[in-house]
């Protein structure tokens, strides 16, 4: 059956509005693993949705990082040194390093298609954790979680073996 096959037969009822797709994006990332809907609802009222079209860059290695991201419609491919080191696709989340530091970006990110992200900007997290200190502690305890098994795994890639391994 063809796409436009298939479009006839959708049910146009059941299409996420941007609203309710950006929240079930970000309640599946590793961030808000175990959060409870009302303290997602309330944090994901912050991020802020962008367009891009392919080719465009969300953002550039070496830029001031500031926010991570979800991908809610569309991929981006991901780069570093003008090689690709991933393609990522509506769910994945990304840069979420700069959630914790100022740090330059570690690669580029760039729209294959078109593409809709959802990206939270640490100040926003900040404040959040700020107003629910007890909440704000789960969400830090999963992003430490995130980069923790991000460094595992990179690690592995390399060949190198970290002191965290040794303890495995």
């Amino acid at each position: 059956m063809s796409h436009s096959q298939r479009h006839l037969w959708e049910n146009p009822f059941r299409r996420q509005d941007p609203a309710t797709a950006t929240l079930d994006a970000w309640r599946n990332t590793p961030l808000l693993s175990d959060i409870p809907a009302s303290v997602c609802n309330k944090l994901v009222e912050r991020t802020h949705l962008r367009h891009y079209q392919p080719g465009e860059y969300l953002f550039r290695e070496g830029e001031a990082g500031v926010s991570a991201a979800v991908i809610i419609s569309g991929n981006i491919a991901i780069e570093s040194d003008e090689k690709r080191i991933a393609e990522l696709q509506p769910g994945d989340f990304f840069g979420e390093s700069a959630l914790l530091q100022d740090a330059p970006r570690s690669a580029s990110a760039i729209a294959l298609s078109e593409a809709t992200v959802s990206f939270l900007v640490r100040f926003q997290l900040e404040e959040f954790v700020r107003h629910r200190p007890g909440a704000g502690l789960e969400i830090m305890t999963n992003l430490a979680r995130l980069l923790v098994a991000r460094l595992h795994r990179g690690n592995r890639g390399t060949g190198k073996i970290s002191s965290e391994g040794a303890d495995q």
